[in-house]
């Protein structure tokens, strides 16, 4: 049985996909002391953590993933949408702003893997969907 472009296209994306899978978490458990200096500085600035970041604080992205994007929405928000988390009634835009590029690049290299491995897992799918079809 010979394999169609269509295949290995599929395949291709799928391993990258896989290997998301593999390397978002680790990125994740990398940034966890990031974050919890991020949660230094914040509480330094403004005198307390959001209430959802300070209830999640503790939570990961295996274990509770739901919790995780909550505590994490204070940083992602800001730093990806420029807008202030919902969570939130500080400035949070211009705090992040305010953070050195090596922490803010490590907490969007965490967000774009995890992006990039939902769109490819989404991709591949509708791809071996349609494969019968075409």
């Amino acid at each position: 049985m010979k394999a169609s472009i269509l295949d290995v296209i599929i395949c291709i994306i799928g391993g990258g996909a896989m290997l998301l899978v593999v390397i978002a978490p680790i990125i994740s458990f990398l940034n966890k002391k990031r974050f919890l200096e991020v949660c230094r500085l914040y509480e330094l600035e403004f005198g307390f953590l959001p209430l959802s970041t300070a209830t999640f604080k503790d939570s990961d992205i295996i274990g509770f993933s739901a919790g995780y994007w909550v505590k994490m929405d204070f940083i992602l928000r800001p730093l990806v949408f420029g807008k202030s988390s919902g969570y939130s009634k500080n400035n949070d835009v211009e705090f992040i702003k305010k953070l050195p590029v090596s922490i803010r690049r490590w907490f969007l290299a965490e967000y774009l893997c995890i992006m990039l491995c939902g769109i490819a897992f989404l991709v591949a799918g509708v791809l071996l969907y349609f494969e019968g079809d075409i």
